[in-house]
């Protein structure tokens, strides 16, 4: 009885831990980033992103240096032709700016609670938390 009570009890908290599928759905809401993970990473700031269902994303930036300011950008999720073949599960912010100041990340992680991103064309190590890695809490 006490190897079936360990059982459930495994599945249970794999179940929650489960990675959701990539999709404009399950990322709607407000993430904020959380470094606590990473203790050789001390931003000197935050973001906080809302992810709103009409394409829009309200991102709030606050740094110890230059202070607050709020931005809103328009968001997809897709699938993306790079020069080394098809990346799947794509954010891109602004990906249809004429000027093609856009970015784009692969969210590399993506449960109930938390999400990762990996800008494109990069890959992560230590040192590159922040700009190229982010790591985010659902609020």
């Amino acid at each position: 009885m006490k190897n079936i009570s360990l059982f459930i009890m495994a599945i249970l908290v794999f179940a929650g831990c489960s990675k959701l599928e990539v999709n404009k759905e399950n990322i709607l809401g407000t993430w904020v980033d959380d470094y606590s993970a990473y203790p050789y990473y001390a931003p000197e700031g935050g973001e906080t992103y809302t992810f709103n269902a009409d394409g829009t994303v309200d991102v709030h930036y606050y740094d110890v240096f230059a202070g607050d300011h709020d931005v809103q950008r328009t968001f997809t999720v897709w699938s993306l032709g790079t020069p080394t073949g098809i990346e799947n599960d794509v954010l891109s912010f602004d990906p249809l700016m004429s000027d093609l100041s856009g970015e784009d990340f692969k969210i590399v992680k993506l449960t109930k609670n938390e999400m990762e991103w990996q800008r494109l064309g990069t890959t992560f190590q230590n040192g590159t938390v922040g700009s190229d890695f982010k790591h985010f809490r659902r609020k």
